[in-house]
C-alpha cells in the first residue's frame, strides 16, 4: 500500500506532466522538488496505469538523449457545459483540452425553466450520440458557486438561487459532475496555460457584462470562507440615504465599471440627441447586446464612445489600485474583448492605477482576449485534477 506522501507525489507528478506537455524526468524532479529516483518510480507506475506515455527523445548536449513523457490526453472524454450570459455552450473535450465538438444554444429571453431545459436537452443529445463516450460532466456558471457541494448559489443572468446541480445531474445522467464559477475557471486557465503561466501570484479580472476577479497563488485558487471570494462587482462605491422612506440606495461597482456601463453611457448620450456612429447599430441596441461596435467606434475617434471608455477606464483603474494595494499580485490579467480599444483604455486605467498605489511603481498588467477558451481549459484542468486524486490514481 502506498503512503499518503507517495500518493501526494503521484498527483504532483501527474499534474505537472499533464500541464506542461512533453517533459523529461530531470525537469520534473527539478521543478517539483521530488527526488529523481522517486520521479522515476512514480512515472513507471503512471505509465502502467495508462496515464502517461513516452513521447519522444530529446537530444542533450551533455550526454545521452532524454526520453520525454506526455500525459495520455485521451484518458477520459468530458462534457463541459458553459452557461454564459446569452447562450449555453456544450463542449465535448478530451482530458488534455482537445475540443472534439462544440454546440451553442441561445438563451436570450428564456425563463429559468427554459434555460434549465435547454441545458438538460443539450446534454442528453450529446450523451446519446454514439460518437462520444462521456465519462464526466463539468458545469461552468456565472455567480457564486459552492464547488464542493456543486450548488449554484445565485446566477446573475439566469436569476436562480441555490440549485444543487451536482446532485441533479448525477441523478439524471449517472455521471460524476463538477460545478465551478466561470471567473475561477478563467483564472485557472490563464495561470496554467495563458498569460499567467510561470507567475506565482496572479490576479485575473474578467471585464465583461459584469465584473469579477480571482486570485491564484502557487496553483491554488483563493475561494474565501464560503466559496464566494471575488465578487468585486458587488462592491459598494457610493450610497444615498436621502430617501424620505429611510431606504438607502447603493451604487455598486458593476454599474459603473463593466461593459454594460459602457453601453448604458453611450445609449444615454445618444438619447440626449448627441451624434454617434453607433446610434443605429442593432448590435448595441438589442437586449442581448454586443459591446464590440462601441470599442471599434472609439478606435475610430467617436467622441461618445471615447468618453464611455474614459469614464469606465478611470473606475477600473481605481478598482485595480485597491486590489493591488490589498493583495499585491505579481501580475494582473484583464480578460476582455476590447481588441484594438486596449490602446485607448490602457493609458487611462494604468495612469489612475499607478497614481493610487501606495508606492509609485510600474504594474505588470496584461490583457487577454481569449476568455472563453481559457475558461474552458481552466475547467478541464479543475476536473482533471479532481479525477486524478479521486479516480485515476486509485485505478489498478
Amino acid at each position: 500500500m502506498q503512503s499518503k506522501q507517495a500518493a501526494s507525489n503521484d498527483e504532483i507528478i501527474l499534474n505537472y506532466i499533464r500541464r506542461h506537455g512533453s517533459v523529461s524526468k530531470a525537469i520534473i524532479a527539478r521543478n517539483t522538488g521530488i527526488t529523481p529516483p522517486t520521479v522515476t518510480n512514480i512515472c513507471t507506475v503512471l505509465a502502467q496505469k495508462g496515464l502517461i506515455y513516452e513521447d519522444r527523445q530529446e537530444r542533450s548536449a551533455l550526454g545521452r538523449p532524454s526520453m520525454l513523457l506526455k500525459f495520455n490526453e485521451q484518458k477520459e472524454m468530458m462534457l463541459i457545459v458553459h452557461v454564459r450570459t446569452h447562450k449555453i455552450v456544450f463542449y465535448v473535450v478530451q482530458a488534455g483540452g482537445i475540443i472534439l465538438n462544440k454546440v451553442e444554444h441561445s438563451i436570450i429571453g428564456s425563463t429559468i425553466d427554459e434555460i434549465m431545459n435547454q441545458m438538460y436537452k443539450g446534454m442528453e443529445e450529446i450523451l446519446e450520440d454514439i460518437r462520444w463516450s462521456i465519462a464526466v460532466i463539468g458545469l461552468i456558471l456565472r455567480g457564486p458557486v459552492d464547488s464542493q457541494k456543486g450548488i449554484s448559489i445565485y446566477s446573475p443572468n439566469a436569476k436562480w438561487n441555490n440549485i444543487p446541480f451536482k446532485y441533479i445531474m448525477e441523478e439524471r445522467f449517472h455521471l460524476p459532475t463538477y460545478v465551478e464559477n466561470d471567473v475561477r475557471c478563467l483564472a485557472n486557465g490563464e495561470y496554467h496555460f495563458g498569460s499567467g503561466k510561470g507567475i506565482d501570484n496572479l490576479l485575473v479580472l474578467k471585464f465583461s457584462y459584469g465584473l469579477g476577479v480571482s486570485l491564484v497563488y502557487k496553483g491554488n485558487i483563493y475561494r474565501g470562507f464560503n466559496d464566494c471570494a471575488g465578487e468585486v462587482g458587488y462592491t459598494v462605491i457610493d450610497m444615498d440615504d436621502s430617501d424620505t422612506d429611510g431606504d438607502v440606495v447603493f451604487t455598486r461597482l458593476e454599474s459603473v465599471a463593466s461593459e454594460t456601463a459602457i453601453r448604458e453611457y453611450v445609449l444615454g448620450e445618444i438619447k440626449k440627441g448627441r451624434h454617434s456612429m453607433v446610434a443605429d447599430n442593432q448590435d448595441i441596441l438589442a437586449d442581448a447586446f454586443r459591446v464590440e461596435p462601441i470599442y471599434e467606434a472609439a478606435v475610430e475617434g467617436d467622441p461618445i464612445c471615447l468618453e464611455a471608455l474614459n469614464r469606465v477606464g478611470k473606475y477600473l483603474g481605481v478598482t485595480l489600485a485597491n486590489l493591488y494595494n490589498i493583495i499585491n499580485p505579481q501580475r494582473i490579467v484583464i480578460s476582455s474583448v476590447m481588441g484594438n480599444a486596449v490602446g485607448t483604455m490602457d493609458p487611462i486605467l494604468r495612469k489612475v492605477l499607478e497614481q493610487n498605489l501606495r508606492r509609485i511603481q510600474s504594474v505588470d498588467l496584461v490583457y487577454s482576449g481569449s476568455g472563453s477558451y481559457y475558461t474552458l481549459l481552466g475547467m478541464v484542468d479543475i476536473v482533471s485534477s479532481r479525477r486524478a486524486s479521486e479516480v485515476w490514481l486509485n485505478e489498478r
